[in-house]
């Protein structure tokens, strides 16, 4: 569903109205039902769009999230509703890009197929920069093999936050979450995580 302002098209418009409608009309909402139409819809987001994830169960589903928001505009990916989106079996997060931000999703009932759960960086060429996760659920996301090492969260490249996210149960080898400061301008955030364990 994209977004328009219908009082633009008005001959008579106060000033702060027209900059109002011109900074939300390319703003668009995305609610996708499927991996498939992620792939598509998620390669085309500009600044100010959101892809809204629909709730259910999302089976092996490893989300790689890019884009290239603003500090205006971030560029988000979101749970149709809060804490009905699960991911499961071997599913995982991978975000890239520049002012992207993560919300409402829930790990449960699998584990990575990679080393990491959620990761800052697609790779070591491409991290996250000024991005977010927050109130994400890691609930007991553990691989079946408990001397198998992984992550549940890594942060890379510079000024993310990862907030207001529950991590419960991790049972096998590796660190909760871990910071990886790879350059000197590299400066992360995270506050009122919840570890119940």
């Amino acid at each position: 569903m994209t977004v328009h302002c219908l009082s633009c098209g008005l001959l008579l418009i106060i000033p702060l109205m027209l900059s109002h409608c011109s900074s939300r009309a390319a703003a668009a909402e995305y609610v996708i039902a499927d991996q498939k139409t992620y792939g598509e819809v998620v390669q085309d987001l500009k600044p100010g769009d959101t892809a809204v994830l629909a709730n259910g169960v999302w089976s092996d589903f490893e989300i790689v999230f890019t884009g290239e928001g603003t500090k205006e505009n971030p560029i988000r990916l979101t749970a149709e509703t809060k804490g009905k989106v699960f991911l499961t079996g071997q599913s995982n997060l991978k975000i890239a890009g520049e002012h992207l931000e993560v919300s409402g999703l829930v790990f449960k009932d699998g584990y990575t197929p990679t080393q990491e759960v959620i990761s800052f960086r697609r790779n070591s060429d491409h991290l996250a920069n000024n991005s977010r996760v927050t109130e994400i659920v890691i609930d007991n996301f553990n691989n079946p093999e408990r001397q198998e090492s992984d992550f549940w969260v890594v942060m890379y490249g510079r000024n993310n936050r990862f907030d207001h996210n529950h991590l419960v149960g991790k049972r096998n080898k590796g660190v909760t979450v871990a910071v990886r400061l790879n350059t000197e301008a590299s400066q992360e955030n995270w506050d009122q995580p919840l570890f119940p364990d």
